[in-house]
């Protein structure tokens, strides 16, 4: 059932990277693709109820095809080099301690 399911993936995957780089299309011609995308991760939800591959392919779409950026801290904040001293070595201490607890 594993495999079954990894080749569902890798078709909406490809498809999706497919359209992509062959995007040579008018903006109205991808929203239409958008869309029918959309309808089809639906269908295959009811389908299959894998969520992950809908929830996963819809983030692929997102991040690909919007053009304002889909996080709304992307561009505010300070960058670390623009942190004090002080702050930039709490800041690296915090991110160590988050990435060491991550399970391996």
């Amino acid at each position: 059932m594993t495999n079954i399911n990894d080749d569902l993936e890798m078709h909406y995957y490809t498809k999706i990277l497919d359209f992509y780089q062959s995007q040579h299309y008018d903006k109205e011609t991808v929203e239409i693709w958008k869309s029918k995308s959309y309808i089809e991760l639906m269908q295959v939800l009811k389908r299959t109820n894998n969520r992950n591959l809908v929830k996963n392919a819809i983030i692929l779409i997102l991040s690909l095809f919007e053009e304002a950026p889909l996080d709304i801290y992307d561009s505010s904040g300070l960058s670390v080099r623009e942190l004090k001293q002080e702050d930039r070595k709490s800041y690296i201490s915090h991110l160590k301690t988050e990435f060491n607890e991550i399970p391996h």
